[in-house]
C-alpha cells in the first residue's frame, strides 16, 4: 500500500525550514524536497498543508504544488510497478525528481462549473450530507442554463438586468417542479437556493477565484411558516409501533430522544457515551452550531431508548438528515399521525392554501419544537 505525506523538516525551527514529500511504498520510504521553504507557524500538521493566513498570500499556489506532487509521486510509481512489477527505491526517487522539474503545462482557464466541483470536493469534507448544493443547487442552476439556453459564468450572475438571476428565480417561481408534482417552488425553498448560491460565490470570493462583486440583488426571501410539533398522545404511538427494520427502528429512537433533549440533528448524531453521565443523569456536550457547552437532565424516556444502544446515539455515522427527515415521516405515518394541518405558502406569486397531513410536515427540528411546546404546555 502506498501513502504520500508532506511534513516540515524542522518544526522547532525560529525561521523558514522546508516542506519534505514523504512516500511509503511496499515497505519503503522516500524523502524529497519539495523546493518550498516556510516559517512553521504557517503549516497544519494535521492537514499537511499551509494555513490560509492572509499574511501569507502564496499558501495557496503553495498547496496547489502539493496536490500537484501528490499526484505526481503517485504516477511514477504507478508506471513502474506497471512496467517493471516492481518500484526501486532510487530509480522511483530519480525519475520522481527529473518530473519535479520538467515545466508545467500550462492550464486552461477555469470556468464557474470548475469551481463548482471544487466547492462540492471542499463541502464534502464539512458536512455530512451534500445534497443541498450537489443535487438541489446543482439541478436548479442546470435547468436555468437549459431554459435560457446559455451557460452559467460569474458574469452572467453579476448582472442585474436581465441576467442569469433573474432568470434562475423565474425558473424557481414558475416552472420548476415542487413535492406535490406541481409547477412553482415555495417563497421558502426558493430563498433556500439562492441563500446556497451566494455561500458558494462567498467561498469563491474569499479564495480570490474571482473579483468579489455585490450580491445585493440575490435577494433571500422568507416567509414564517407554522413548525408542527407532536402532542404527547402522538409520541406514545410513535413509542408503540411495531417496527420491522433496524434503520427504522433507529429513525424513530433517535427522534424520541431528541424530543426529551432538544439536541440538534448534528448534534443528536454525535452524543456517545462520554456525554453521558448517569451517576446526575445529565447529558454534557458541545453544540456544533454555536460551540457553546450543554448540560441537558437525561429524562427516563431518553436514558431508555440510549441504554438500548449502549449509551451511543442511534443514528451515529449511519444517517444523513436528508434519508432522516424521510424516515422519520414515514415511520409517523405508520403510527397514524394524520391529522389535517392547513398551511400558506407563497407559490407562483400567490398566497395558496394547502393541507397536509401532518406526518408530512415532520423533520428533525420536529423535535427541538416538540421539546419547547410540551414544556411549555406543562408549565416547566
Amino acid at each position: 500500500m502506498s501513502k504520500v505525506r508532506f511534513n516540515i523538516k524542522d518544526k522547532k525551527a525560529k525561521n523558514e525550514t522546508l516542506i519534505i514529500l514523504i512516500f511509503n511504498f511496499d515497505n519503503q520510504r522516500i524523502k524529497v524536497s519539495t523546493g518550498y521553504s516556510i516559517n512553521p507557524k504557517h503549516w497544519n500538521n494535521k492537514q499537511q498543508r499551509l494555513k490560509e493566513w492572509m499574511e501569507y498570500p502564496t499558501h495557496r499556489i503553495i498547496n496547489q504544488r502539493l496536490e500537484e506532487l501528490s499526484v505526481l509521486i503517485l504516477q511514477v510509481y504507478n508506471t513502474l510497478i506497471d512496467k517493471d512489477g516492481y518500484a526501486d527505491k532510487d530509480d522511483l526517487k530519480a525519475r520522481f525528481c527529473s518530473e519535479m522539474k520538467k515545466p508545467r503545462k500550462a492550464k486552461r482557464d477555469k470556468n464557474f462549473w470548475d469551481y463548482f466541483e471544487e466547492f462540492i470536493i471542499y463541502k464534502k469534507k464539512q458536512l455530512d450530507d451534500i445534497r443541498d448544493y450537489n443535487n438541489s443547487l446543482r439541478k436548479h442552476l442546470l435547468a436555468t442554463e437549459n431554459t435560457t439556453q446559455k451557460k452559467v459564468s460569474f458574469e452572467r450572475i453579476k448582472k442585474l438586468d436581465n441576467g442569469f438571476i433573474e432568470a434562475m428565480e423565474d425558473y424557481l417561481t414558475h416552472h420548476a417542479i415542487n413535492s406535490k408534482g406541481e409547477e412553482g417552488l415555495s417563497l421558502n425553498t426558493i430563498g433556500k437556493q439562492f441563500k446556497n448560491l451566494k455561500v458558494f460565490l462567498n467561498w469563491c470570493f474569499d479564495r480570490e477565484y474571482h473579483i468579489r462583486f455585490s450580491l445585493r440583488h440575490i435577494v433571500v426571501k422568507h416567509e414564517v411558516i407554522d413548525e408542527v410539533y407532536l402532542t404527547e398522545d402522538e409520541l406514545v404511538k410513535l413509542k408503540n409501533i411495531d417496527l420491522n427494520d433496524e434503520q427504522s427502528e433507529r429513525i424513530r429512537d433517535a427522534f424520541l430522544i431528541g424530543c426529551e433533549t432538544a439536541l440538534r440533528f448534528c448534534d443528536l448524531k454525535l452524543l456517545r457515551n462520554e456525554h453521558i453521565n448517569l451517576r446526575d443523569d445529565k447529558i454534557r456536550i458541545q453544540d456544533k452550531k454555536t460551540r457553546k457547552k450543554l448540560v441537558i437532565p437525561l429524562s427516563s424516556i431518553a436514558k431508555q431508548h440510549l441504554k438500548k444502544y449502549n449509551y451511543v446515539s442511534p443514528i451515529k455515522d449511519k444517517i444523513n438528515g436528508t434519508d432522516f427527515n424521510k424516515g422519520i415521516r414515514d415511520v409517523c405515518k405508520k403510527a397514524n399521525i394524520d391529522t389535517k394541518i392547513v398551511q400558506y405558502r407563497s407559490i407562483q406569486g400567490k398566497r395558496k392554501e394547502i393541507e397536509y397531513h401532518k406526518h408530512e410536515l415532520v423533520s428533525s427540528h420536529t423535535c427541538r419544537r416538540t421539546f419547547c411546546t410540551l414544556k411549555v404546555l406543562a408549565k416547566v
